[in-house]
């Protein structure tokens, strides 16, 4: 079937109208289970061109780490990140590198070295 120009213009300016819709919709996403909404509101400031991974997604989720110090795989969930983020403001950029019994003997080691410093 022959189109004439006003026609195809019509057809054409309405291809372009709904793919200006379809990119300004907002994607559907699903956060995995056991993610936890973030609260940027909450978050220390930080100086940054950037932002983190968190913040652009919206939410926490799970993230596996290995132990720097005892090599033991470990995972740093959603809620621990949202309380050291949101409730500690710990620095934003920071994730987990230890786990817990390391972290302890690091701060013993380091309550250790300070006292004796003092004396």
């Amino acid at each position: 079937m022959m189109q004439s120009g006003k026609q195809k213009r019509a057809a054409i300016m309405a291809r372009r109208q709904a793919r200006r819709e379809a990119a300004t919709r907002a994607p559907v996403m699903v956060r995995p289970k056991g993610a936890r909404q973030a609260n940027l509101a909450l978050l220390a400031p930080h100086n940054s061109y950037g932002a983190p991974a968190f913040v652009e997604r919206g939410y926490y989720i799970d993230l596996a780490f290995t132990c720097r110090d005892c090599g033991a795989s470990q995972v740093w969930t959603a809620e621990q990140q949202q309380w050291w983020y949101e409730t500690a403001k710990g620095y934003v950029y920071s994730t987990a590198i230890r786990c817990l019994g390391c972290r302890q003997a690091r701060r013993r080691a380091l309550a250790g070295t300070i006292k004796e410093n003092k004396q």
